[in-house]
């Protein structure tokens, strides 16, 4: 707590005494302790100048020592359950620059301790980092699939959701989500609303629409509870799983239409369109004006559109058969299925001049037709 007050206050108040005591705490502290205090320095160093400059000042000094501290903490490490305690609640910059990689690599030495008692807060761990790490995924879908009758119903959803967000299939991947489904499907009822939702949108995601999941979300005493519960949910997470319900609706009209499950979400598409049409980008309107350049004006292409879906769409021109641009009257025209100018090919050395922009330009609208 001294630390982060320290933080606040002009780095002249750093000096060799203050370096000289947090050095000498260093080697007694946990990793969520030393995350405290890197991110700290990490702020000082931001304030200084001079220390940004040259790494070997007392900041860049005491930087380096909370380094080296968590390194040789992370290499020692032989008790996984301790060692989650630990980083359960670290965050932030330094940890996904400086520990991930040696984290990820201490995982996999203690791989053989993930259990059934600990295999939830486990992927929860794995959720928060967002990495990608087959071994440890691989880890989690075993020791699911062998204990799954152990496995509390509501904690499923911990299990499934990093196969879905990193996009990955284990071994036995259908078995893994067909025993999870199984398991939790009888007891669906006793599920908060809003984390059924989540759940329901973690499936999506991996390509799976159990009946009986889509069924019991969407019906009207189901969402007249969920909106019930959205009023005592924090701001954020009341607007996340809004959002995932409206991706949901979304998912299961587009792949399981004999479901016949109605689109309901027209309105809500429309305020989120309202708060998103704010001005153009230096970036969009620089595309827009090439755009123009090449199709004749500015009115043959549209900025920032949306699908009957709300799927977004960055930039969209549309062709008749003679590939001669058609311009914007008829606002409902359909939509054409374009691909996005992604960030990094638009900035690459490659793409540096008007002209290597204009002629990639005219390979994506004309290369496809």
């Amino acid at each position: 707590m001294l630390t982060r007050v320290l933080s606040m206050l002009p780095p002249s108040f750093m000096d060799d005494v203050v370096v000289t005591r947090i050095n000498a705490i260093l080697p007694q502290c946990n990793l969520s302790d030393l995350n405290s205090f890197a991110t700290a320095v990490i702020k000082w160093v931001r304030r200084d100048q001079l220390s940004q400059q040259s790494p070997s000042g007392l900041c860049g000094q005491l930087l380096q020592k909370i380094n080296d501290c968590a390194f040789q903490r992370l290499q020692k490490a032989n008790d996984l359950d301790l060692l989650l305690e630990e980083m359960k609640y670290i965050s932030g910059e330094w940890f996904e620059e400086m520990l991930l990689e040696e984290t990820m690599s201490t995982l996999q030495r203690l791989v053989d301790h993930v259990t059934w008692t600990n295999v939830i807060e486990f992927s929860s761990f794995l959720i928060k980092t967002n990495y990608l790490c087959t071994p440890l995924l691989d880890r989690i879908a075993a020791i699911t699939l062998e204990h799954i009758d152990k496995i509390y119903n509501s904690g499923t959803y911990s299990l499934l959701l990093p196969f879905a967000v990193l996009n990955y299939d284990p071994p036995q991947g259908e078995k893994f989500f067909e025993a999870c489904i199984g398991h939790f499907s009888p007891r669906i009822d006793c599920f908060e609303p809003h984390l059924l939702v989540l759940l329901g949108f973690a499936l999506a995601v991996a390509e799976y629409f159990p009946e009986t999941v889509i069924k019991a979300i969407f019906n009207v005493d189901f969402l007249t509870k969920l909106d019930t519960q959205l009023e005592t949910l924090p701001d954020a997470l009341n607007r996340r799983v809004r959002l995932r319900l409206m991706e949901l609706n979304r998912a299961v009209c587009l792949e399981c239409p004999e479901l016949q499950i109605p689109w309901f979400h027209d309105r809500y598409c429309q305020q989120l369109q309202k708060k998103s049409n704010g001005s153009l980008s230096s970036l969009q309107q620089q595309i827009h004006r090439l755009l123009g350049e090449i199709l004749g004006g500015s009115h043959f292409a549209k900025v920032s559109v949306f699908t009957p879906y709300c799927y977004g769409i960055d930039f969209e021109c549309i062709l008749d058969k003679n590939k001669k641009p058609l311009p914007y009257v008829d606002q409902n025209i359909v939509t054409a299925d374009l691909e996005k100018i992604p960030h990094f090919e638009w900035n690459s050395m490659e793409l540096s001049s008007k002209d290597a922009w204009l002629e990639y330009l005219k390979g994506k609208i004309f290369e496809k037709l």
